[in-house]
Protein backbone atom coordinates (compact mmCIF):
# COMPACT_ATOMS: atom_id res chain seq x y z
CA UNK A 1 0.00 0.00 0.00
CA UNK A 2 1.13 3.36 -1.11
CA UNK A 3 0.64 7.44 -0.39
CA UNK A 4 2.46 9.60 -2.69
CA UNK A 5 4.27 6.57 -3.75
CA UNK A 6 5.67 6.10 -0.29
CA UNK A 7 4.84 2.84 1.27
CA UNK A 8 2.60 3.05 3.93
CA UNK A 9 3.18 0.41 6.08
CA UNK A 10 6.95 1.71 7.41
CA UNK A 11 5.14 4.79 8.47
CA UNK A 12 2.69 3.50 10.20
CA UNK A 13 4.89 1.17 12.55
CA UNK A 14 7.43 3.30 14.48
CA UNK A 15 4.40 4.33 16.91
CA UNK A 16 2.86 1.39 18.08
CA UNK A 17 6.35 -0.21 18.55
CA UNK A 18 7.98 2.79 20.99
CA UNK A 19 5.04 2.90 22.78
CA UNK A 20 4.03 -0.46 22.91
CA UNK A 21 7.48 -1.21 23.92
CA UNK A 22 7.57 1.33 26.94
CA UNK A 23 4.22 0.46 28.19
CA UNK A 24 6.15 -2.39 30.38
CA UNK A 25 8.63 0.03 31.54
CA UNK A 26 6.20 2.35 32.69
CA UNK A 27 4.26 -0.10 34.44
CA UNK A 28 6.75 -1.65 35.85
CA UNK A 29 8.13 1.61 37.57
CA UNK A 30 4.15 2.10 38.49
CA UNK A 31 3.98 -1.25 40.43
CA UNK A 32 7.17 -0.76 41.80
CA UNK A 33 6.13 2.21 43.71
CA UNK A 34 8.31 4.34 42.11
CA UNK A 35 6.51 6.84 40.44
CA UNK A 36 2.61 7.03 41.10
CA UNK A 37 1.98 8.37 37.65
CA UNK A 38 3.77 5.72 35.34
CA UNK A 39 0.37 3.90 35.65
CA UNK A 40 -1.58 6.61 33.89
CA UNK A 41 1.49 7.01 31.26
CA UNK A 42 1.85 3.11 31.03
CA UNK A 43 -2.14 2.86 30.13
CA UNK A 44 -2.05 5.58 27.68
CA UNK A 45 1.37 4.42 25.72
CA UNK A 46 -0.99 0.95 25.47
CA UNK A 47 -3.97 2.76 24.41
CA UNK A 48 -2.28 4.41 21.73
CA UNK A 49 -0.15 1.81 20.53
CA UNK A 50 -2.86 -0.89 20.14
CA UNK A 51 -4.63 1.94 17.87
CA UNK A 52 -1.60 2.28 16.02
CA UNK A 53 -0.40 -1.09 15.98
CA UNK A 54 -4.28 -2.00 14.38
CA UNK A 55 -3.44 0.67 11.62
CA UNK A 56 0.04 -1.13 10.90
CA UNK A 57 -1.79 -4.55 11.19
CA UNK A 58 -3.92 -3.45 7.94
CA UNK A 59 -1.86 -1.72 5.88
CA UNK A 60 0.93 -5.04 6.39
CA UNK A 61 -2.09 -7.10 5.67
CA UNK A 62 -2.77 -5.25 2.35
CA UNK A 63 1.26 -5.29 1.73
CA UNK A 64 1.08 -9.40 2.56
CA UNK A 65 -1.61 -9.96 -0.16
CA UNK A 66 0.35 -8.31 -2.51
CA UNK A 67 3.33 -10.47 -1.90
CA UNK A 68 3.62 -12.46 -5.79
CA UNK A 69 3.13 -16.22 -5.08
CA UNK A 70 6.42 -16.88 -7.02
CA UNK A 71 8.27 -15.32 -3.98
CA UNK A 72 7.47 -18.33 -1.60
CA UNK A 73 10.90 -17.37 0.68
CA UNK A 74 9.49 -13.69 0.98
CA UNK A 75 5.77 -14.80 1.21
CA UNK A 76 7.09 -17.35 3.99
CA UNK A 77 9.09 -14.72 6.12
CA UNK A 78 6.26 -12.25 5.52
CA UNK A 79 3.27 -14.64 7.56
CA UNK A 80 5.81 -15.14 10.22
CA UNK A 81 6.28 -11.53 10.72
CA UNK A 82 2.68 -10.89 10.45
CA UNK A 83 1.77 -13.79 13.04
CA UNK A 84 4.48 -12.22 15.33
CA UNK A 85 2.83 -8.81 14.48
CA UNK A 86 -0.93 -10.42 15.71
CA UNK A 87 0.25 -12.44 18.44
CA UNK A 88 2.15 -8.76 19.85
CA UNK A 89 -0.96 -7.11 19.58
CA UNK A 90 -3.18 -9.82 20.80
CA UNK A 91 -0.72 -9.96 24.17
CA UNK A 92 -0.81 -6.16 24.56
CA UNK A 93 -4.62 -6.31 23.93
CA UNK A 94 -5.26 -8.94 26.86
CA UNK A 95 -2.84 -6.78 29.10
CA UNK A 96 -4.98 -3.53 28.56
CA UNK A 97 -8.21 -5.71 29.43
CA UNK A 98 -7.00 -6.94 32.48
CA UNK A 99 -4.71 -3.55 34.00
CA UNK A 100 -8.13 -2.14 35.52
CA UNK A 101 -7.73 1.39 33.98
CA UNK A 102 -5.44 4.37 34.41
CA UNK A 103 -5.73 4.55 38.03
CA UNK A 104 -5.11 1.08 38.81
CA UNK A 105 -0.90 -0.87 39.79
CA UNK A 106 -0.67 -3.00 36.87
CA UNK A 107 -0.58 -6.84 38.37
CA UNK A 108 2.25 -8.77 37.96
CA UNK A 109 0.18 -11.18 34.76
CA UNK A 110 -0.73 -8.14 33.40
CA UNK A 111 3.47 -7.02 33.35
CA UNK A 112 4.02 -10.79 32.21
CA UNK A 113 1.27 -10.36 29.45
CA UNK A 114 3.11 -7.26 27.95
CA UNK A 115 7.10 -8.54 28.52
CA UNK A 116 5.81 -11.27 26.34
CA UNK A 117 4.28 -9.18 23.85
CA UNK A 118 7.49 -6.68 24.05
CA UNK A 119 8.94 -10.05 23.28
CA UNK A 120 6.76 -10.88 20.16
CA UNK A 121 7.04 -7.16 19.42
CA UNK A 122 10.92 -7.45 18.63
CA UNK A 123 10.50 -10.24 16.27
CA UNK A 124 8.29 -8.67 14.49
CA UNK A 125 10.34 -5.72 13.66
CA UNK A 126 13.44 -8.12 12.91
CA UNK A 127 11.27 -10.00 10.39
CA UNK A 128 9.85 -6.80 9.17
CA UNK A 129 13.87 -5.27 8.68
CA UNK A 130 14.55 -9.06 6.94
CA UNK A 131 11.82 -8.64 4.78
CA UNK A 132 12.90 -5.07 3.37
CA UNK A 133 17.00 -5.92 3.48
CA UNK A 134 16.97 -9.43 2.48
CA UNK A 135 14.15 -9.85 0.03
CA UNK A 136 13.48 -6.23 -1.13
CA UNK A 137 9.86 -6.22 -0.24
CA UNK A 138 8.31 -2.67 -0.07
CA UNK A 139 11.35 -1.48 -2.12
CA UNK A 140 11.15 -0.16 -5.87
CA UNK A 141 14.36 -1.67 -7.94
CA UNK A 142 15.61 -0.03 -10.87
CA UNK A 143 12.96 -1.09 -13.03
CA UNK A 144 10.45 0.25 -10.55
CA UNK A 145 8.22 -3.20 -11.09
CA UNK A 146 8.42 -6.27 -8.88
CA UNK A 147 8.69 -5.32 -5.23
CA UNK A 148 6.88 -2.23 -5.59
CA UNK A 149 4.36 -2.47 -3.40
Amino acid sequence: MRLFGHPVHPMLVAFPIALLALTPIWDGIAWAGVLADARTAGYFCALAGLIGGGLALVTGFIDLIKIPAAETAAARVALIHASCALSALTLYGIAFAFRGGRAAVPSVGVLALEAAGALALVATGWLGGHLVFRHGVGVRTGGGSANGR
